[in-house]
């Protein structure tokens, strides 16, 4: 008997299958979402009919949407797909570090809930995830740059930690990146590392009592192997479902996160104040090239992401592939 992993019943449909369906959906996802906000808000914009903004849609895909012309940006002296494309490594440094941070911590702090239930150190990581979840992302990181930077700190400056305004790019300096990204990470992975940590913990809880952990234990193996290689890939599934559906959640975090740190990705710099004035002869403050491009950016990463959770979760437990 496999004691990495319990038995499956029912499994689902090839993992080849399961992958296509899903490259599938992520290219209907980034094309539609879109789509739908060029008509949306074009409409609101010119003052005209949905279905009459839908005949320019077929140019919008070939012309403004394959080949990023979002027009250009004068605040930059550059076009806006270009932007686009400069600070967007920003933004997926952000959303996979924090995605990495959270995920580590959670799983890490579900073990020893799981391993040690209604023990001081499981009522203590209880407590930090309420307050994880409950804690604002965007109080947290102003917090951590008021009372601790390392040159405005009210409380103790501390040299290595994160300060507003101090990106410098990885080709720049690999350490310097890390500096001004490492807390960004912490404070957008808290709420994850507090959800993670709960269905991990409620996961093993169910894993335990099945006949191929109590098997791995007959057979003399240790409980931090049993926990480790065995009990905690049974319980994957259900905490990467719960991180990719939270995806969404984090990429929202990400753009709160980057005007608090002052980081110069695309949710940053783009302008998409209130979406009003828009009455005539008053100057919209809402660009619609940017709405667009942050959409297209928004997407891509939410689908992306949700995508990679998808594949990992189908491939270690085939009933997710139905």
């Amino acid at each position: 008997m496999d004691l990495a992993s319990p038995p499956l019943k029912g499994a689902g449909t090839s993992f080849g299958a399961f992958v296509a369906r899903r490259v599938a959906a992520v290219v209907v996802v980034v094309l539609v979402t879109p789509s739908l906000t060029y008509l949306v808000f074009g409409s609101l914009r010119e003052g005209v009919p949905v279905t009459e903004r839908a005949s320019h849609l077929p140019g919008y895909l070939s012309d403004t949407f394959l080949h990023l012309d979002f027009g250009y940006a004068a605040k930059f002296h550059k076009p806006r797909g270009q932007v686009l494309l400069d600070a967007m490594p920003v933004d997926v440094a952000l959303l996979l570090g924090s995605l990495v941070c959270g995920v580590a911590i959670g799983l890490a702090a579900g073990l020893v809930g799981g391993a040690r239930r209604r023990s001081a150190a499981d009522r203590a990581l209880a407590v930090g995830s309420a307050i994880g979840m409950s804690m604002p992302v965007y109080w947290f990181g102003s917090i951590a740059l008021v009372l601790f930077a390392p040159q405005s700190g009210y409380l103790l400056q501390i040299p290595f930690l994160s300060w507003y305004g101090g990106y410098v790019p990885f080709a720049d300096s690999p350490l310097r990146w890390l500096q001004s990204l490492w807390v960004p990470w912490l404070v957008l992975a808290a709420p994850l590392a507090a959800m993670v940590y709960r269905m991990t913990r409620a996961s093993l809880a169910e894993v335990l009592t099945e006949d191929f952990v109590r098997t791995a234990r007959a057979k003399g193996l240790r409980e931090k192997v049993v926990l480790r290689r065995h009990a905690l890939r049974a319980a994957l599934s259900p905490v990467i479902g719960l991180v990719s559906v939270n995806v969404a959640l984090l990429v929202t975090n990400v753009i709160v996160i980057e005007r608090a740190f002052n980081l110069p990705g695309f949710f940053r710099v783009a302008t998409i104040g209130q979406f009003n004035g828009l009455g005539e002869g008053t100057e919209p403050p809402v660009l619609l090239d940017d709405v667009q491009a942050l959409i297209v950016e928004v997407s891509l990463l939410i689908a992306l992401t949700m995508f990679a959770a998808d594949v990992l979760r189908a491939k270690l437990d085939p009933r997710a592939r139905l």
